[in-house]
């Protein structure tokens, strides 16, 4: 895998770490509202757009956060509030659009009519879950999101223009390297913990975006590939155990009475995969690859620390 150079901040650290910090939030923050309106439009041909939308959203939360002390502690928490809210109102749609086109395409464990009547009950949900998008965009509308931007960026501080982004980078990384193996050196013994992971895993992978000009092209490469690798096969389970769990609600409902058997046996299949998908992580994830990444991470930064 390669690093995503779209993203990949690339100023010369000798610069002005508020002006690199800028530069990469409007960036972040641009995108977001670019891809707001089209996902939370009504009869999206797109369904890509709304898994666009949280990554832009995670890259601009996880910018926010990276120069969080360059900026004024109320626009960051707004900034970050808004941000969340925006990832949240994606979410159900994002699971659907998985699910649905999982099985649209499926031949195995739903056919015929059986099928063909689920899919279309959950093309309906999947029309319903953009509604919130579309609130959120209409909100920040009304609340002069695009102003906001501005002023945040006019307002980083003059520390943050006297300060490297080289030295200003080494800082930050290390306490975001913390929490990520805080997190990955548990046991992982629920679903919940391997979603933390999941979770901070993507945080660290956007803050080395952010930040790769403190890492050699190889090391951050193989750092990033490990990330990626492990955001990936976290995402299997996870795809798997959010189909399961949505699965098993639909056959409580009694509206899906005539779905009842088929949904029980997808259920059923998705727990299997789920469960699949957390023995490949765990045996790859070993306490072995972990001690590899951290001391990569820990001799780059003392080495430019020095």
């Amino acid at each position: 895998m390669k690093f995503s150079s779209a993203w990949i901040v690339t100023e010369d650290g000798r610069r002005p770490a508020g002006m690199v910090a800028a530069r990469a939030l409007r960036k972040r923050l641009d995108a977001v509202w670019q891809e707001l309106p089209t996902a939370g439009s009504r009869g999206a041909r797109d369904p890509e757009s709304v898994h666009r939308l949280r990554v832009a959203t995670r890259r601009a939360i996880a910018a926010v956060d990276a120069f969080h002390d360059l900026l004024p502690e109320k626009q960051v928490a707004w900034f970050t509030k808004q941000l969340q809210r925006i990832r949240r109102s994606a979410g159900e749609a994002r699971d659907l659009d998985v699910l649905t086109d999982r099985l649209a395409e499926d031949t195995v464990t739903a056919s015929g009519l059986a099928r063909r009547r689920l899919v279309a009950m959950l093309s309906k949900q999947r029309e319903v879950s953009r509604q919130p998008i579309r609130v959120q965009h209409e909100r920040l509308l009304e609340r002069d999101w695009l102003e906001r931007v501005e002023k945040l960026l006019a307002d980083v501080p003059a520390e943050g223009r006297r300060l490297t982004f080289e030295t200003y980078a080494r800082r930050r990384f290390r306490p975001l390297m913390r929490r990520f193996f805080a997190v990955a050196d548990r046991k992982l013994r629920d679903a919940d913990e391997i979603h933390a992971l999941r979770i901070e895993g993507k945080k660290l992978r956007y803050a080395l975006e952010i930040f790769a000009a403190v890492f050699p092209p190889r090391v951050r490469t193989r750092c990033y590939d490990a990330l990626e690798r492990l955001q990936e096969t976290l995402g299997e389970f996870t795809d798997h155990a959010a189909a399961a769990d949505r699965f098993r609600r639909l056959a409580r409902d009694k509206a899906s009475a005539a779905n009842h058997d088929v949904l029980e046996r997808l259920r059923a299949e998705e727990e299997r995969q789920a469960d699949e998908a957390r023995r490949v992580f765990v045996k790859w994830w070993d306490a072995g690859r972990r001690r590899a990444l951290r001391r990569q991470f820990e001799r780059t930064i003392r080495k430019e620390s020095a």
